[in-house]
């Protein structure tokens, strides 16, 4: 992917609900119209950069993929691009979820989730490059 893949517009605000260090999991959710808020769930976060803690008028892409290697596993995360006119932020994570109403209760409008990881042992690719 070299262009961002675009996954969701909206003129409404976002900001940031919740943040779950233990389950790696932060919440985006609207704060506009009490009634009938959207939460944006990110699990398995991995990093996550803005300098707001609100994004008015919220654009999300997906940007190019990001693998975390281990010895023995690679394990794929989306990469997230928050925009707004004000301005942008990152998230890398497993999935993204788009809730419509709040979490667990409400309804899943569209989620996007990261490949499988796969095992550099059985694909026989060496841990370790030579020194």
């Amino acid at each position: 992917m070299d262009q961002p893949v675009p996954l969701f517009n909206t003129t409404r605000t976002f900001r940031v609900w919740h943040y779950d260090v233990g389950r790696s999991e932060l919440t985006l959710r609207t704060h506009d119209d009490p009634d009938e808020p959207v939460e944006l769930l990110f699990e398995g976060v991995l990093s996550m950069r803005f300098d707001r803690l609100w994004f008015p008028g919220l654009a999300v892409d997906r940007a190019e993929d990001t693998v975390l290697q281990s010895p023995t596993v690679d394990i794929p995360h989306l990469c997230i691009e928050l925009r707004s006119p004000e301005h942008s932020g990152e998230i890398v994570c497993r999935s993204l979820t788009s809730i419509g109403g709040t979490h667990p209760d409400g309804k899943v409008l569209w989620t996007i989730t990261a490949s499988r990881p796969r095992s550099r042992l059985a694909a026989e690719i060496p841990a370790v490059g030579p020194a």
